[in-house]
């Protein structure tokens, strides 16, 4: 638990009295957050991390386990998976290139990849930067609701647990003809990876540096993100923390994560990640992201503080929602055994963060956000 202060003592006594009451404020919200996330390990979460900044004042916590069958509790340094939240800093890096005049959001994808490279992806030549960051694009979601093939093609290979792809074999999906787009870029908001996977391809070209190596010069190392990295590039799966799911109707026919692993509690839990080289690698820049609760609160207060962006508009939205009490916004990313979530209050400058190693066993993340963030609210 940390109050991210730093003390500066003129006068001792003062500063003695001034130490013990936050440490007295620290204790108490201590009592306030910690149960929310004790209550979700008991009704079946493996393990969570939470972090709640109001203002100043910072309170993070761990409950359960990074790793079940070892014992291994959750602590605040273990890195987590964070799937889609990777997004965000797809987005950041990307927003950043375009403040340091590296190319413009109205900029063509066509012209800022290499020739061809979009070949067969229906409407290529309208799209732009800006309909890549807001899910505009139209693009054809791979591992979408409609993907299907690309998660058959997924758990059915043999080399899965090393398996490392590539974005170019990503993109594929969206230029199959089973997957017409769902719309042209800028007429609707469709939510896509693939959009995210493009962006990273333009990163790559126009820097001449990997996706994880750019997180890192621009993210990572300036914020000073120690537990930050990308899953297959910087980190083995071992070094994160596991993944557990429940099985539903459908995990239970192939293709599927689970078959050939056993249960490792009562209720049906099973660890998805173990043995595996990498977990989660193939999401790449729509998803491979892995950090802790602490090191994602550090990232959002230099969002919110306008250090980076991570939307297009982003001064404009913030100053449009504080306007607003009780509005917020809302981000999330999942997968098989991964949840996490951030909720950002502008009026009342509260951000609320909680990651998970599960899915289908017990609260969810969002759920729990919701309760840290209404615990923040009778402060």
């Amino acid at each position: 638990m940390n109050s991210g202060h730093t003390y500066l003592c003129v006068v001792a006594g003062s500063c003695a009295l001034f130490v013990e009451s936050v440490s007295a404020t620290l204790v108490e919200d201590d009592r306030k957050y910690q149960p929310l996330i004790d209550q979700a390990v008991s009704a079946g979460l493996p393990g969570v991390q939470a972090f709640v900044r109001k203002g100043e004042f910072r309170w993070s916590g761990t409950a359960g386990f990074a790793s079940v069958e070892n014992d291994q509790p959750m602590m605040a340094a273990d890195r987590l998976r964070l799937a889609s939240l990777t997004k965000m800093m797809t987005s950041a890096v990307t927003l950043e290139l375009v403040k340091l005049g590296r190319f413009q959001l109205t900029d063509r994808a066509v012209a800022l990849l290499p020739p061809g490279a979009l070949a067969g992806v229906p409407h290529a030549e309208e799209i732009t930067v800006a309909h890549l960051l807001d899910h505009t694009s139209g693009l054809h979601n791979f591992n979408g609701e409609d993907g299907q093939d690309f998660f058959a093609d997924l758990f059915s290979d043999p080399r899965r647990g090393s398996r490392s792809w590539t974005n170019v074999e990503l993109l594929a999906y969206t230029k199959k003809p089973g997957h017409p787009p769902t719309g042209r870029p800028g007429e609707k908001i469709s939510y896509s990876s693939t959009g995210y996977i493009v962006l990273e391809m333009i990163l790559e070209h126009r820097e001449g540096k990997s996706f994880a190596q750019l997180f890192r010069e621009v993210l990572f190392v300036p914020l000073k993100m120690k537990t930050a990295g990308v899953e297959g590039a910087d980190f083995r799966a071992a070094e994160i923390g596991d993944s557990y799911a429940r099985p539903q109707a459908a995990d239970k026919k192939p293709p599927s994560p689970f078959l050939g692993r056993k249960s490792i509690r009562p209720d049906g839990l099973v660890n998805l990640s173990a043995g595996l080289e990498h977990y989660n690698a193939w999401a790449r820049a729509a998803g491979a992201v892995a950090a802790s609760a602490e090191d994602l609160g550090t990232f959002m207060y230099a969002v919110v503080t306008g250090r980076f962006a991570v939307m297009t508009n982003q001064p404009a939205e913030f100053a449009r929602i504080k306007l607003k009490p009780g509005a917020l916004f809302d981000w999330n990313g999942g997968s098989r055994g991964i949840q996490t979530t951030i909720l950002y209050e502008p009026n009342r400058d509260l951000t609320v963060i909680v990651l998970t190693n599960a899915s289908n066993a017990g609260t969810s993340s969002h759920d729990i956000a919701k309760q840290l963030l209404e615990a923040a609210h009778k402060t």
